[in-house]
């Protein structure tokens, strides 16, 4: 530690120089992320109400109310009723805790198994190592949906959970929910959607006139979703969502801290300490933006990825690995080949994508802050990387 303070100005300076090296949504160059720069008048909510803390929620019980009315009216987005939850600090958090739930709820089980898709986020991984369950992943086919015969074989007599994917990691691809819901109707299996990344796309996609199966609480056998503010949402990050269908579930498996200021209570949470802001910030930008809001944005992002779509289709020596669903698009090469060289040079150009090198594809996720423009620019230069590679 120094011995005596600096200016304001001078650790600003400081700080400019030590963190020139990270990337800013404002390139467009960030192609490769689920988030985005969130929206201005989120940011300027969030510092207003940044010190709120719902870890201690009975301090801030209006703070706690609002998240009670928010997390409502996301559930009837999702076509639920009387639905209750949380926000989180993202996806895995949500993810961990719905499989948490899951185990808890069938003590009976002494050597409980969830099965996951094969697609599902890397957080059912920690999810297993923390809880000490067992993951059973179903197999995708050649297309890179689910197999459901594969997945049907693999609910036994252990089986305390069940997963499926409203826009997969990798492809954006949404899991055949209902079929899901149909097979463990009736049998005492906790049912979990991830849709972080599909909850705030998924609704206005439906709203636009795309075809979207159901995948949200309109499925009776749905239990839990996951749904993530700050991807599509446009909120703080870290802004994550938890939503379950039955209430009673709080009672049964929520963690009590007696010791609080503002008294006990049942939460749900890994974590402690949990930010007010975020939740007051996304509160003020969905009613900024409203259904209208969102639809445009999501309008806007779905005619980016058409124009990739098209402008890929121009460029010999890659492919898309599946048509795109939403607003991600996967591109692996035509003749097999890795796609890792290929990756590292555009990489050398800037241009940060995610790679999973199990299918052999790299993502572009088209956020708003991605541009025609932007995609323009990386179409240009992927090609002039396919035509160097292939001499």
């Amino acid at each position: 530690m120094i011995e005596k303070g600096l200016n304001q100005q001078d650790i600003l300076n400081i700080l400019e120089e030590k963190l020139k090296s990270d990337h800013c949504y404002e390139s467009g160059q960030i192609l490769g992320s689920m988030c985005t720069d969130p929206l201005a008048f989120g940011k300027k909510v969030y510092l207003k109400y940044m010190h709120k803390n719902l870890g201690d929620p009975g301090l801030f019980p209006s703070t706690a109310k609002l998240e009670d009315e928010l997390i409502s009216e996301i559930g009837e987005l999702y076509h639920g009723k009387n639905i209750i939850g949380t926000f989180t600090t993202g996806g895995s958090e949500a993810n961990i805790i719905a499989m948490r739930i899951a185990k808890k709820l069938r003590p009976d089980i002494k050597k409980p198994e969830i099965i996951v898709p094969a697609s599902a986020h890397a957080s059912f991984d920690k999810g297993e190592d923390f809880l000490g369950l067992k993951i059973q992943k179903a197999n995708l086919k050649d297309n890179f949906e689910l197999d459901l015969e594969h997945y049907e074989s693999l609910i036994n007599k252990n089986t305390c959970g069940v997963v499926g994917i409203a826009g997969t990691t990798s492809l954006g691809l949404i899991d055949p929910i209902e079929k899901i819901g149909k097979l463990v109707e009736g049998k005492n299996i906790f049912f979990h959607v991830d849709a972080a990344f599909g909850g705030f796309m998924l609704p206005f996609l439906k709203e636009l006139g795309y075809d979207i199966p159901k995948w949200d609480f309109a499925v009776k056998s749905v239990s839990s979703i996951t749904s993530d503010p700050h991807k599509m949402g446009l909120g703080i990050i870290p802004t994550g969502g938890f939503l379950i269908r039955d209430p009673s579930v709080l009672h049964k498996t929520g963690f009590e801290i007696p010791y609080l200021a503002g008294g006990g209570f049942k939460h749900f949470h890994i974590v402690g300490t949990r930010p007010g802001g975020t939740v007051i910030s996304f509160w003020a930008i969905m009613r900024l933006l409203g259904m209208e809001g969102y639809k445009k944005i999501v309008k806007e992002c779905m005619e980016s990825t058409e124009y990739l779509e098209k402008r890929i289709a121009e460029i010999d020596g890659v492919k898309l690995a599946v048509k795109p669903k939403m607003n991600i698009v996967g591109l692996t090469t035509e003749n097999g080949e890795s796609i890792c060289e290929i990756d590292d040079k555009l990489r050398e150009k800037k241009w940060m994508l995610g790679k999973f090198l199990d299918y052999n594809l790299i993502r572009i996720v088209i956020m708003p802050h991605v541009t025609q423009n932007h995609l323009s620019r990386f179409c240009n230069d992927l090609e002039e990387i396919i035509m160097k590679h292939d001499r």
